[in-house]
């Protein structure tokens, strides 16, 4: 009888690190390529509630907010216009995203798009859209001087979870007409 315990308590303990190891190594393998792009039914879904980026917009998969800030940095690290701070908060009218953006460019910007993600309190993926996507759009119209900072906010609806968050620009015009899209 003790030899019976003795083998299932050392076979459960194999297979837990086996487990463990096994779920790790598959995760790390889906994070290696952290990329994806938008799909047109994304889009249609999301229409008349939070805004979602077009088509083909390179976004990132969901992911802990650790791995995506890693995957994120060598994507943004020489754009014109970075976000430097984005987070998601309740106000008396509802949730809002708020992305702080810099302009690291030659030119004053008159406009740019982005996508931000959001994340629990805990930095797992938080939905934003409606089909259960942790990622939004965004856009700020006014005018934003070369070394200066701005402030993005969007009214957003049915987000529960999400308190953190992360973005990305990924298009810009500046007021001389040149304008820079992320590839």
């Amino acid at each position: 009888m003790l030899k019976t315990i003795l083998l299932a308590a050392i076979a459960l303990i194999v297979g837990l690190i086996l487990g463990f190891v096994l779920g790790r190594f598959t995760l790390e393998r889906q994070w290696s390529q952290p990329y994806t792009q938008v799909a047109p039914g994304t889009v249609e879904k999301a229409a008349g509630h939070n805004p979602s980026p077009k088509a083909g917009t390179k976004v990132l998969k969901p992911m802990p907010i650790g791995k995506a800030r890693a995957a994120l940095k060598p994507m943004v690290e020489k754009d014109p216009v970075v976000s430097t701070v984005a987070a998601v908060g309740a106000n008396e009218e509802g949730v809002e995203l708020h992305v702080t953006v810099e302009n690291h460019g030659n030119c004053t910007v008159s406009a740019l798009n982005g996508v931000a993600y959001g994340f629990d309190p805990y930095g797992k993926p938080a939905p934003l859209l409606k089909g259960g996507e942790n990622f939004v759009a965004f856009e700020l119209k006014t005018p934003l001087e070369p070394g200066k900072k701005a402030m993005v906010s969007e009214a957003l609806k049915d987000v529960e979870l999400a308190t953190l968050s992360i973005a990305q620009v990924d298009s810009t015009t500046c007021t001389d007409g040149t304008k820079w899209a992320r590839q």
